[in-house]
């Protein structure tokens, strides 16, 4: 009986222990987190509402310098390459296509906190990332009601990106988070090995014709760069986008994002004169990538909840009433061994001899 109580008590107590360890440590650190083998594809679709051809506007083709209203899709690909510690080197692959053909590529690569999911400068030295703040990818699992700061690729500098409310994608409940971002100059190398860096002068004349920019905006260019051949451009990028986050997951199942690249002379003073647009496009998440997005949240969401939630609450249940044996199969032991005085009204001699 003894030896029963002992092993109640310590597996009891052993169960209550791994409990709160799947609760508090091992779930938040191991299992709530980015997982080393993550490779996820999200499709969106769009329209391009008018995408720059630099090679037509090289030729002075003014007319075919700018397509308007073209079907798109966007797609994403964020693949965990390896892991440090609680540190992923994470590239995120995305790819424009106007008409099927593509149009835009960036090439990103980021440390990653495993948890937070925010870039982290803690990180192998062989890693080549950028140096990224804030979110890149995805929100942390256990996202809040509150504002994050979201890093944008194309202009590399930072944005608020706050919480707006609840709404309703794909039959789960997400949170909403807005950006915005004001025309700001493009520095994303990848991005702007595609775009002409001068404008020659001689087609100044041609865009004046053709309004895209005004005869005091030429002049003033005349002012500005007396005598050139050519003129420098430079580019802004401004979005205004919504995403839409499973919370205890932390992934984006769904977008509506309205996104503008301007083309502009890059003044003597550092500012951009806006005069043609690159890229404007707005898009959201297809059908299928919204299925799917929606599935792998709920999905990550039951194993967490399993892990983190239930587990431990069956386990510590069961470790408390074992203890509970434990308490009561050693009492009743120690009663069982407790010697009993009974009196059955027989007379005995007392110490002298005599009957009492």
């Amino acid at each position: 009986m003894r030896k029963a109580a002992v092993a109640c008590g310590v597996i009891g107590l052993v169960l209550m222990i791994c409990g709160g360890l799947l609760a508090w440590w091992i779930t938040p650190s191991y299992i709530a987190r980015l997982p080393g083998n993550y490779n996820k594809t999200r499709t969106y679709d769009g329209t391009i509402h008018a995408l720059f051809n630099p090679a037509a506007l090289a030729t002075g083709d003014l007319a075919a310098a700018i397509r308007t209203n073209l079907p798109a899709t966007l797609t994403d690909n964020v693949k965990v390459l390896q892991t440090s510690g609680n540190s992923a080197l994470v590239q995120d692959t995305r790819v424009i296509k106007a008409s099927g053909s593509p149009v835009a590529t960036t090439v990103q690569h980021y440390s990653l906190d495993r948890t937070t999911l925010e870039a982290t400068a803690s990180h192998p030295s062989s890693w080549v990332v950028t140096p990224a703040k804030g979110l890149t990818v995805s929100w942390p699992l256990g996202a809040k009601k509150q504002t994050y700061t979201g890093w944008v690729p194309l202009t590399e500098t930072t944005t608020p990106v706050r919480y707006v409310g609840e709404s309703s994608q794909g039959g789960i409940t997400t949170y909403e988070y807005r950006a915005s971002v004001p025309p700001t100059r493009i520095r994303n190398t990848q991005v702007l090995a595609a775009l002409p860096k001068s404008l020659p002068t001689s087609l100044v004349p041609r865009l004046v014709a053709a309004g895209v920019i005004s005869p005091s905006e030429a002049a003033s260019l005349a002012t500005a760069f007396p005598g050139a051949t050519s003129i420098p451009l430079g580019y802004t990028y401004q979005a205004s986008n919504t995403y839409f986050v499973a919370p205890a997951t932390g992934l984006v199942v769904n977008v509506a994002n309205n996104e503008t690249e301007t083309g502009g002379i890059l003044m003597p003073t550092g500012a951009i004169t806006p005069v043609i647009p690159v890229l404007s496009d707005s898009y959201h998440a297809s059908p299928a990538s919204l299925s799917a997005a929606v599935s792998d949240a709920n999905s990550g969401s039951s194993t967490i909840t399993a892990w983190g939630v239930a587990v431990p609450i069956a386990a510590a249940a069961l470790g408390f009433l074992l203890v509970l044996l434990a308490i009561f199969l050693w009492l009743r032991k120690r009663s069982r061994g407790k010697p009993v005085d009974v009196d059955h009204g027989q007379r005995h001699p007392s110490p002298a001899g005599h009957v009492t």
